[in-house]
């Protein structure tokens, strides 16, 4: 029989032995296939404050990265050769000493600002590629002078709508959250919206939105005893928050425990994940948690990292799967010295569980890491900001730098193990026959880059596999 003929016949041996659920036996334990290689960027002394809500203050398209710095107000660094060198920075903010900025950049590669200026929160953007930002809009309504508004976030959709949350004390001496929206792309925002009456440790929340007319918000809420990761939903764009639930677990035995530094992220299919650290019983250990129903029901929270103290996560949902940077104190070897850097780590099964993580800070510098944010754009590549002293020798003067990571990824590898084998071809017939999803990106699946998988595909992976015979594109 020639190759041909046998090509021929592997979708019906192929399908002879899927499940009602798919392929039997797809399910390995991965490596991380990640690998963040020197230099980082050093992009100038920063703020060692509390950057930003969520840790979200890098992102971008493409090959174009934008971050901010805070130093004597915010700046904005842009690089366009995929994070290789950035330009100088600009200037986000109209209004004097703005600080705690958060970033998010849309599909048209417009960049929305949200930031803390003295007492009041204001919301900028930048149309032209970040060569300028225009004034600031006020966001929070409250006339009362001083009030303290402070540490915001921002979230957008694909439909230009623009949503921000903060911690207010307009009610007094507790803290509560409250948020805005725009449906003129942050023209003009709406009435301030209260998510919650109780008191609050004073820590930041976070807020994600869909196309859907859905907004969450996460944030840190007192109770007897712990302090929980809050989470609120609206399902009419913001304007009412009437569902609230607690995403982190509280001791069976009603021990103490504390629940800080919530960060949240969601896709448009009801996919949502929340991260934070968590101290219980003299140990610290950094969760995670799922929703597949838009918050509704959130699953029993994984540990992604339980030593070295891990600290300020930073999570980003793209294509399906779940990113996460946080800061903790590890060897890189067994026999290397301990780091207390950034580390990375990802979840190919929608936030079950999340691969072995690695450092995102490829210096070897023993200087404290802090504050990362992580963004990764639609080819996989990962990039990772955070502010260390490591040019200080008392370790005062912070610096903001950022790393690449690279996958070692390549077309017809679905299931993220830096190979093509049989999981692949079965992942790719259960995609083209049965609809199934797959852990990797779209575009690995799609040989022939056509925008949409059919048998085509499935012969062009497995002449690839079979044959050794290259994908017509990459």
């Amino acid at each position: 029989m020639s190759k041909l003929s046998i090509l021929a016949l592997f979708p019906i041996y192929f399908l002879s032995w899927l499940a009602p659920g798919g392929i039997v036996g797809s399910a390995f334990a991965q490596p991380n296939i990640y690998t963040f290689p020197s230099p980082d960027i050093d992009l100038g002394q920063s703020s060692n404050a509390r950057v930003v809500s969520g840790g979200h203050y890098i992102g971008g398209r493409g090959d174009t990265v934008y971050v901010l710095r805070q130093f004597e107000g915010t700046l904005c660094h842009k690089s366009t050769d995929g994070g290789r060198t950035f330009g100088p920075g600009v200037l986000v903010n109209s209004t004097p000493a703005a600080v705690n900025a958060s970033l998010k950049v849309d599909t048209a590669g417009v960049v929305y600002v949200a930031y803390q200026s003295s007492a009041d929160i204001y919301f900028t953007k930048s149309t032209d590629g970040g060569l300028t930002f225009l004034p600031g809009v006020k966001v929070n309504d409250d006339t009362i002078p001083q009030t303290g508004q402070e540490k915001p976030a921002i979230a957008i959709n694909n439909k230009g709508q623009v949503f921000v949350a903060w911690i207010d004390k307009r009610f007094g001496s507790n803290w509560t959250i409250f948020t805005s929206y725009s449906i003129d792309s942050g023209k003009t925002f709406s009435l301030n919206i209260n998510v919650n009456d109780v008191l609050l440790h004073r820590e930041d929340p976070d807020i994600a939105a869909d196309d859907n007319g859905c907004v969450y918000v996460v944030y840190e809420e007192l109770l007897p005893n712990v302090r929980q990761v809050a989470f609120a939903r609206s399902n009419n764009l913001g304007q009412s928050f009437s569902f609230h639930t607690y995403v982190s677990d509280v001791p069976a035995d009603g021990s103490s425990c504390c629940a800080i530094d919530p960060t949240i992220d969601t896709d448009q299919s009801g996919l949502v994940g929340v991260s934070w650290w968590e101290s219980r019983d003299d140990s610290v250990t950094l969760r995670f948690s799922v929703s597949n129903d838009s918050g509704q029901n959130f699953a029993p929270s994984v540990i992604v990292d339980k030593s070295g103290y891990p600290q300020f996560p930073s999570i980003l949902c793209e294509n399906g799967l779940f990113y996460i940077s946080w800061r903790a104190t590890h060897r890189r070897t067994p026999s290397g010295p301990e780091l207390n850097h950034i580390w990375f780590s990802y979840s190919r099964d929608s936030g079950k569980s999340f691969v072995p993580f690695v450092d995102a800070a490829p210096d070897t510098n023993i200087a404290p890491h802090f504050r990362p944010s992580i963004w990764v754009n639609e080819t996989e590549k990962a990039f990772v900001a955070w502010t260390d002293p490591r040019w200080d020798p008392f370790w005062e003067d912070h610096h903001l730098f950022v790393s690449v990571g690279k996958p070692l990824l390549s077309k017809g590898d679905l299931n993220f193990d830096a190979t093509i084998n049989l999981v692949d071809i079965g992942l790719e017939i259960n995609a083209v026959f049965l609809g199934q999803p797959f852990p990797a990106p779209f575009h690995r699946a799609d040989g022939n880059c056509d925008g949409q998988l059919t048998p085509a595909d499935m012969v062009i992976l497995l002449n690839r596999w079979y044959r050794g015979i290259p994908f017509p594109c990459e």
